[in-house]
């Protein structure tokens, strides 16, 4: 069965946030596991300074909603989509949301190429990107299997 993968990217609008960065995006990510719980999308959410990436994916209409829903977000501004396919498979099939904070997350274990996403955004291509989403996809099925058998 096949998924619609969507990737984007929006730069912050600042003035649009009620809340603290941290506490506007824990707030959101609550929102946001509970609806997509509901829609059956999964994904994951990226945090820079000034930008998100946000990775869609699910049954093409429940993606569409939940992607109509981000661009009435005043929250958001310069949207971009990076891609918009569809896949054999989803790359965070267990995760109603994963979140990524790279202000504080960016270190050695990333590639090389995750300065360039943190030092200009707006340029980072969706190859990138999708390598990313990728290697914390691994790594989230990783932990989730080391949880597994450290309860066995």
């Amino acid at each position: 069965m096949s998924v619609t993968q969507l990737c984007y990217r929006s730069r912050i609008h600042w003035p649009a946030l009620r809340h603290n960065l941290d506490e506007e995006v824990e707030r959101s990510l609550s929102r946001i596991r509970r609806i997509n719980s509901m829609a059956g999308v999964t994904g994951a959410l990226i945090l820079t300074d000034n930008h998100v990436f946000q990775l869609l994916e699910g049954p093409w209409p429940s993606v569409k909603r939940t992607f109509e829903c981000v661009l009435e977000d005043r929250r958001h501004s310069d949207l971009t989509v990076l891609s918009n396919e569809e896949q054999d498979f989803r790359l965070f099939h267990n995760c109603w949301m994963h979140f990524c904070d790279l202000r504080e997350e960016a270190d050695s274990h990333y590639p090389k190429f995750l300065g360039n996403l943190l030092a200009c955004p707006e340029r980072t291509c969706n190859e990138e990107v999708m390598e990313l989403l990728l290697l914390l996809s691994m790594n989230t099925s990783e932990s989730q299997l080391t949880s597994r058998l450290a309860l066995m």
